[in-house]
Order: C-alpha cells, then sequence, then structure tokens
C-alpha cells in the first residue's frame, strides 16, 4: 500500500521486508528506488539501512568492512 507521513514509520516491518528481499535477490540489480520509500527513509541510522547504502553507492571494501563488523546481522 502507500504510507503516508503520519503512518511510514509504523512501517518498519515492511521496509526491512523490502530491502532484505531485495538485496538477496541475484537477479535484483538496481535498489537505489528503495531509499527514496518513506518507511525506508524511517531506517536511516539503522544497520539494515547502512547496508542498503552500502549496495547503494559504495565499493566492496565498504561491504566487506561492514561485514566485519556485523557478521552476526548478515547471518541473521
Amino acid at each position: 500500500g502507500t504510507y503516508t507521513d503520519e503512518n511510514a514509520s509504523y512501517a518498519r516491518e515492511d521496509a526491512i521486508k523490502c530491502i532484505v528481499t531485495a538485496l538477496a535477490d541475484p537477479n535484483t540489480f538496481l535498489v537505489d528506488p528503495l531509499l527514496e520509500l518513506k518507511p525506508v527513509r524511517f531506517l536511516e541510522g539503522e544497520v539494515i539501512h547502512d547496508l542498503l547504502t552500502i549496495f547503494v553507492s559504495e565499493k566492496l571494501s565498504s561491504y566487506l568492512k561492514f561485514y566485519e563488523n556485523h557478521k552476526e546481522f548478515i547471518h541473521s
């Protein structure tokens, strides 16, 4: 559905599922538009949002550093 400013913060679980699904899909190559979604923007500052940002605009070295610091998160 569509989220408004009032209910976007309640869409947290949907946003997390959306990010995880997109990043796990080997046929999804463009995840930039996710950063524009209000529920995803509400995740700024959280580990899942940091991971999405790495996939959008960083290099492999950034991911490897992230992985070293968040192995448990990646494997959960």
